[in-house]
């Protein structure tokens, strides 16, 4: 088997490329990058868009979008100064709570 030069080495580096821009240009864009270039790849290969070229894009952002992915969910931040996903109860406080005087106020 030939190494083909657009699928097998153009693929890669379109995925290195994308990282390192939107990492310097657009930071907060660059988690959500990996992941429509991961689904993207997948998804047209399934559905034979694109050929063998975006099935090797998703391929190499695979790596990319579940090292994201794993951060996201361990709960640090992905992206400076921005805080990881949390559900809509995790902080803060819960239910109903009554308002009581505080002693200093007197």
């Amino acid at each position: 088997m030939a190494i083909r030069m657009v699928e097998d080495l153009g693929a890669p580096l379109v995925v290195t490329a994308l990282d390192l821009v939107t990492e310097t240009t657009a930071p907060t864009w660059n988690e959500w990058m990996a992941y429509i270039a991961a689904a993207g790849g997948y998804v047209s290969a399934f559905m034979g868009f694109g050929g063998p070229f975006m099935k090797n894009v998703g391929i190499a952002s695979l790596p990319w979008a579940a090292k994201k992915l794993y951060t996201r969910i361990k709960g640090g931040t992905t992206i400076p100064g921005r805080m990881a996903f949390r559900g809509a109860g995790a902080g803060g406080v819960r239910g109903y709570q009554p308002v009581t005087p505080r002693p200093e106020l007197y």
